[in-house]
């Protein structure tokens, strides 16, 4: 069987989103996976609009560049501030790993700007 046709994509893009706002609706899914689903449709919104508006693949390639490095900017530094208020707890297991993989990533930059 064939790739779907976009118009079969975007059909079922639209029954997902109808079936995740249900499950919203009734409380099965809590306020954290709704943030991270709205990250998501943010990111993609934001893909569409940069291939609506770039001349050609390489101007896209850039603009995902681009957009994926800010992005990550922007949550180390809303996570650095949600750790300093409060908002984040310190013993959260997951922080351990995340700083090993931030701080090779630093690493990683360093050595490629020398």
């Amino acid at each position: 069987m064939g790739k779907p046709s976009f118009a079969d994509q975007v059909a079922a893009f639209n029954d997902v989103l109808q079936q995740i706002e249900a499950r919203v609706a009734t409380g099965e899914v809590g306020r954290e996976a709704v943030q991270d689903f709205k990250s998501a449709v943010d990111d993609l919104r934001l893909r569409l609009w940069s291939v609506l508006s770039t001349g050609s693949a390489n101007d896209y390639h850039a603009f995902q560049e681009r957009f994926r490095l800010r992005r990550a900017k922007e949550i180390c530094q809303g996570l650095e501030d949600d750790l300093q208020h409060g908002a984040l707890n310190p013993r959260n297991e997951e922080l351990v790993p995340l700083g090993s993989a931030a701080g090779s990533l630093a690493n990683r930059i360093q050595t490629l700007a020398s």
